[in-house]
């Protein structure tokens, strides 16, 4: 580098750390700095010594005449850095430009808060939402439990309605017994075993012109699922089958008789072991008879 071209980046420097750099020269400067760390660090110390320049020496008041003089050199160095005066419409840009920029700020910070704002009130929302979508959940169980335990209530209610029923039909028909074995004119007719093994026999309590008969029955081994007792009324011409029955595991059973008419218009009864259905000759035995 030739020594003409240090003296100029040396002015330069120096100029830049004063604060007198001529706006011509401001490029070259950029330049400079741009191209040579040396010289960025050369122009930050020259920039600190110029800080410290007014503490190195003690204030002193200089001539008038030197003030003067330095007032006008000051004066014709800005009248000759002064640039040519904008054109009207640009003063006025120039005078614009801040205050728009200053709303453009305004306007930034304003749209900048609503923002925050909105998103505070999307994230108060989406929790809510969160809230009301775990109600909703529970109340669906809880909707659920009751729906299952109203099931289970109303399966209890149906049994208890049926167990009811069987107990209002046990209470009649022991109250049918009842009437038939306790009330007087009733009459009786005993039924026996047709074999010599089986200790069974039958009741018959009935009223001479009555059609309805009660026949209560001991002894009487329990049967296989699939095979009944069944008892008869004979007349002499014809046999008429009037209901089946089980016993017990005592071997006991009532069974409430409805013949077709009167009981006393038939000559014979018994009690037959056969199959619950599609019974054949072979396979029906007679157990106990009697006479009316």
């Amino acid at each position: 580098m030739h020594h003409s071209d240090q003296e100029h980046e040396q002015s330069l420097l120096a100029a830049a750390a004063l604060g007198s750099l001529d706006p011509s020269d401001l490029l070259a400067l950029e330049q400079l700095l741009a191209s040579s760390s040396t010289a960025r660090a050369e122009l930050q110390q020259l920039r600190e010594t110029v800080a410290l320049l007014p503490y190195a020496a003690p204030p002193a008041t200089p001539p008038a005449h030197v003030r003067a003089r330095l007032l006008e050199r000051i004066a014709a160095d800005q009248a000759q850095r002064a640039p040519a005066p904008l054109p009207a419409p640009a003063r006025r840009a120039g005078w614009l430009a801040p205050a728009m920029l200053a709303m453009l700020a305004v306007v930034v910070i304003f749209f900048g808060g609503l923002t925050l704002s909105l998103q505070g009130q999307v994230a108060a929302l989406s929790e809510t939402n969160r809230q009301l979508l775990v109600a909703v959940t529970d109340l669906r169980q809880a909707v659920a439990a009751n729906e299952a335990q109203q099931a289970q209530l109303a399966a209890q209610l149906a049994r208890s309605e049926q167990q009811i029923a069987r107990l209002n039909e046990q209470v009649a028909h022991e109250r049918l017994l009842v009437s038939f074995v306790s009330a007087p004119g009733v009459a009786t007719r005993e039924l026996r075993p047709t074999r010599a093994d089986l200790t069974a026999r039958g009741e018959m309590y009935m009223y001479p012109g009555e059609s309805q008969a009660v026949v209560v029955f001991s002894g009487l081994p329990p049967l296989q699922p699939d095979r009944v007792y069944r008892f008869w009324l004979s007349d002499g011409a014809q046999r008429i089958a009037v209901g089946t029955f089980h016993v017990d595991a005592a071997g006991l059973a009532t069974l409430v008789v409805n013949a077709p008419r009167e009981v006393n218009a038939f000559t014979e009864v018994m009690v037959t072991v056969e199959p619950a259905t599609d019974a054949v000759p072979g396979e029906v035995e007679v157990i106990l008879t009697g006479t009316l």
